[in-house]
């Protein structure tokens, strides 16, 4: 993939097929809820970026975002675009970003949320995976935090 012809816009009209697409190329656990209903949070989301190669989705980054405070709820990357020996081979996960595509993904994703009015941006990432893209946008961790949820998805 010539990564110099990847078009990155900013709430972009995503299809469900090129969104399972996506899902199914690069081993996305959303692939488990089915195509119709992995594509509704296109419909719900306060903002999507998109990654393209043609008409191919390559990356997208969703947010939900209330007036003050953004979720980061999605940010996936082509795993052919990650580089190689990655440990996971799951999209959902940046464990690499050797083309600095999520990189630029991620500048525009926040510039744009911020723009919003997003003064508080969080997000829950994959430890000892993830941490380095992640620090590379400026995130850090929110220490004395916890996590906490009710997991009732499908698939895990």
């Amino acid at each position: 993939m010539d990564t110099n012809n990847i078009k990155i816009m900013v709430n972009p009209q995503i299809t469900a097929d090129q969104l399972w697409d996506f899902y199914v190329r690069n081993d996305i656990c959303e692939v488990g809820f089915g195509k119709e209903t992995s594509a509704i949070p296109l419909k719900h989301s306060s903002l999507i970026v998109g990654a393209f190669y043609e008409d191919k989705l390559v990356g997208i980054a969703r947010a939900m975002f209330d007036g003050l405070s953004a979720a980061v709820m999605e940010f996936c990357m082509e795993l052919e675009l990650q580089g190689n020996n990655l440990e996971y081979c799951n999209g959902s996960l940046i464990e690499k970003d050797d083309f600095d595509i999520g990189k630029h993904m991620g500048d525009i994703f926040l510039k744009e949320l911020r723009a919003m009015g997003a003064n508080f941006i969080f997000l829950y990432i994959v430890q000892n995976c993830e941490e380095n893209f992640y620090k590379s946008l400026r995130f850090k961790e929110n220490k004395g935090h916890l996590c906490y949820c009710i997991d009732e998805r499908s698939y895990v």
